[in-house]
């Protein structure tokens, strides 16, 4: 359903518990919230209250110093309480602006003097937060801020700050003050949204969430995403009131020059972006006192479905479990295949086919309707279709596990040859490439299309899968320099059709050697590799903390019904499959494979 039921809402924005991770205390994460959960709607929009510090005259240099950066959580009066810390002259050169340097702990703020006149603190800071609400994360470092002080009529104040100083906060306060929320995009093609996380201020959440769905996607994004709104669009008054549960988003005067589709497009965007502050029901979007009319608008939108977008599919409830040559649908709740392979799964569902044991790493499209399969030797793909078979010989080599996106591509990587052209399958091996196969052409007209990668130069991607969207990669790259995690938008021609990966977006930096990685839902991954010495499976929301999970033995591969962790299954070297029972694994498939089919 497009529909964002209110659980699922706060699910996505819910800051579920304060995560403690290689000593440091965690920043507002939706790891361990699943969609569905019920939260309380309280604890997203009404944070906390702390009384801020202000300055005494009692005070001395190193306590005024450090207490002018624990002062900065409080926004209220344009930072008053920290202002306090300040000389007149000194409050009227601080710009705070809206980017956040987040720190891991007040308590590990060291103050020194080094000369009179001077204060030195010594902050560890563990991630920035960008104004449009980008977290950055990085490991711990120290930062060096150096203030001037003197002593006035109402005791030691500070009369010279760093340069681009912007604001400080622990985390700790974050924690209480942020919160987790997506701003939707659309996409170029297919008319549906595509989620970005971001960490935005609980209190007036309903107009953060409009600024924030107004400002550009991440460059890396950019391919991928449809402009909704004229250059300049921004709202007309910086607030968006809530009246009985409906939103008014009165924008400027450049978004009336918006065309049908924009309009249309920004209006699913809004919608979905807004309706996840929970006293919004509805919103109205105005530009002055006009509605901003499109084609075909209802009088009412609540939904993304009402102006003909969809949001990506909340995961499937039925795998498909390998044995031998025997493909069943099994139910992916289940705690093993054999336990899980009813009639009750495969009712309503397509036959499914044998597929002979030199046909491995398999994929299934449009709801279990087509399998696909790389050959033993890894430079073929085959897909069965309404029980007939399709073989694409001679692609390449090295060819990795297939995916299918939303729009009915199937996408695989290896290593092209000379002349594939030929089929000659002892050609000489040319560079790394990614390729499309469109499966809804015919079989003469299914053609590959290598798609245009100018960053990946000597490396060679390992392992891919597609976003339930269909319109980002996450990808295992390998070059000399070791191998990565990273995602990229792909970019389609005015058809519809692949022609290249935009910029490469490092993702899981905290995980070294990655060799597998899925999406685990719109908007995080999971990822098999090394952490502190071990390998495992860890998740990650994008740009977001990496999660650690428990081990699994010989583990080499993922499988995602796009449930978050509970929809992980970990392959083995040893042909077993895991799920996950609770914060552990559970045997689910003693010999054998877990193929997750795309919706």
């Amino acid at each position: 359903m497009s529909r964002l039921s209110r659980p699922a809402r706060l699910s996505a924005l819910t800051l579920a518990a304060v995560i403690t991770l290689s000593g440091c205390i965690g920043l507002p994460s939706t790891t361990g919230v699943r969609a569905g959960q019920a939260v309380d709607a309280g604890a997203v929009d009404e944070p906390l209250a702390v009384e801020p510090l202000t300055a005494s005259s009692f005070d001395d240099p190193r306590s005024i110093a450090t207490g002018f950066v624990r002062a900065q959580m409080s926004s209220q009066d344009n930072h008053a309480a920290a202002r306090t810390f300040l000389t007149a002259e000194a409050s009227t050169a601080w710009k705070p602006g809206s980017a956040v340097t987040v720190f891991s702990g007040e308590s590990d703020i060291v103050a020194t003097r080094p000369e009179t006149g001077k204060v030195r603190l010594r902050i560890p800071v563990v991630a920035t937060i960008s104004p449009d609400g980008h977290l950055e994360r990085s490991d711990q470092y120290e930062r060096t801020l150096e203030f001037s002080v003197r002593e006035t009529s109402a005791g030691w104040r500070l009369t010279d700050l760093p340069p681009n100083l912007g604001v400080w906060m622990s985390d700790s306060d974050v924690t209480r003050l942020f919160t987790k929320a997506n701003v939707y995009y659309p996409a170029r093609h297919g008319r549906v949204l595509i989620a970005d996380p971001r960490v935005l201020p609980r209190q007036g959440l309903a107009t953060a969430l409009a600024r924030a769905s107004l400002s550009a996607p991440p460059a890396w994004l950019e391919p991928a995403v449809e402009q909704s709104a004229p250059d300049g669009t921004r709202l007309a008054v910086d607030a968006v009131p809530v009246r009985e549960g409906t939103a008014q988003v009165d924008l400027s005067k450049q978004a009336s020059g918006a065309d049908n589709a924009q309009r249309t497009a920004l209006w699913a965007a809004m919608t979905a972006t807004l309706l996840q502050a929970p006293e919004v029901g509805t919103l109205n979007l105005t530009v002055g006192a006009t509605r901003l009319e499109a084609e075909n608008l209802p009088s009412t939108v609540d939904e993304v479905s009402d102006v003909g977008y969809r949001l990506p599919t909340g995961g499937v409830d039925t795998v498909i479990s390998r044995s031998g040559t025997y493909l069943a649908w099994t139910q992916a709740s289940a705690n093993d295949a054999v336990s899980g392979t009813t009639k009750a799964a495969a009712r309503g569902r397509p036959s499914l086919p044998a597929v002979e044991a030199n046909w491995t790493f398999l994929a299934a499209g449009q709801g279990g309707r087509q399998i696909a399969a790389v050959s033993k030797d890894r430079t073929s793909i085959r897909r069965w279709v309404n029980g007939s078979a399709v073989t694409l010989d001679s692609l390449g080599t090295d060819l990795v596990r297939p995916a299918f996106d939303a729009s009915g591509w199937l996408w695989t990587a290896g290593h092209a040859f000379s002349n594939a052209e030929s089929g000659r399958s002892d050609s000489k091996v040319r560079d790394a490439s990614v390729w499309a196969v469109d499966t809804s052409a015919s079989e003469a007209g299914a053609a590959p299309v290598r798609l245009q990668v100018p960053w990946l130069g000597e490396g060679e991607v390992e392992s891919l899968s597609m976003s339930p969207e269909g319109q980002r990669l996450a990808m295992i790259v390998k070059d000399p320099k070791g191998r990565r995690a990273v995602l990229a938008a792909v970019e389609r021609d005015a058809k519809g059709r692949p022609v290249r990966l935009g910029p490469a977006h490092v993702a899981a930096r905290g995980v070294k050697n990655p060799t597998s990685i899925v999406w685990a839902d719109a908007t995080s991954l999971a990822v098999l590799g090394t952490i502190d010495g071990t390998k495992r499976p860890a998740l990650q929301t994008i740009d977001d903390v990496v999660e650690p999970l428990a081990v699994v033995r010989h583990g080499d591969g993922l499988a995602s019904t796009l449930r978050g962790s509970d929809g992980l299954f970990v392959r083995t070297s040893n042909q077993t499959v895991f799920t996950r029972l609770g914060s552990s694994w559970s045997s689910f498939l003693s010999r054998g494979d877990v193929i997750v089919p795309n919706p």
